[in-house]
């Protein structure tokens, strides 16, 4: 059995997204149960010269949707903030419209982009900062795309853990859902 294109982008990315969509309801909740403002996790930031948590929710959803690599199609885009990142509710209703299109894409959509070469400007705008021309989408996927997607998932996940949201690695590993093909006998230790 070989992994395709579609099993490592576009299903991990789904899965993913709905972890992150069930870590910031826990937040959200944590937020309402402790009488602390919505603020308190929204504005949270790891570091001073890091971005806050609607940020790191718009980076990864921006890498779910550029990582697919249609095959007609495609284009490198920015996903610019809306007013509505500054709440969860806008930040839920992020994640599913990326969720809802990533399931509308099928496996014959992006079938061979791993083979294609890509040519992209950085700030997603034509003309606009430095132009990246990639041998191929593999290249792309597994040197920006993953670690782009994967960081800042990981970000948001910490901003909340930081703040006393309590999450852990069941919720990293199945907040969205029970893992599609596995069966699990027993108490999990997570």
């Amino acid at each position: 059995m070989s992994l395709s294109l579609y099993d490592s982008s576009v299903k991990v990315y789904i899965r993913q997204l709905n972890n992150l969509s069930a870590i910031l309801k826990k937040a959200e909740q944590w937020c309402d149960e402790n009488n602390k403002p919505h603020s308190e996790i929204i504005e949270a930031r790891l570091t001073p010269d890091m971005y806050a948590l609607p940020f790191q929710i718009r980076a990864c959803t921006k890498a779910a949707r550029n990582g697919t690599l249609l095959t007609e199609g495609w284009a490198f885009t920015s996903h610019p903030a809306e007013p509505a990142d500054e709440t969860f509710a806008g930040l839920q209703a992020r994640i599913e419209r990326t969720v809802g299109w990533l399931e509308s894409v099928k496996p014959e959509d992006i079938e061979g982009g791993e083979e294609r070469p890509l040519s992209m400007y950085a700030s997603g705008e034509e003309g606009k900062g430095p132009l990246f021309k990639y041998d191929n989408g593999q290249v792309f996927l597994t040197q920006v795309i993953f670690p782009e997607f994967w960081f800042h998932v990981a970000m948001a996940y910490a901003i909340c853990r930081m703040k006393g949201v309590p999450v852990g690695k069941k919720d990293w590993i199945l907040g969205g859902g029970m893992l599609d093909g596995v069966t699990i006998e027993g108490t999990l230790p997570l």
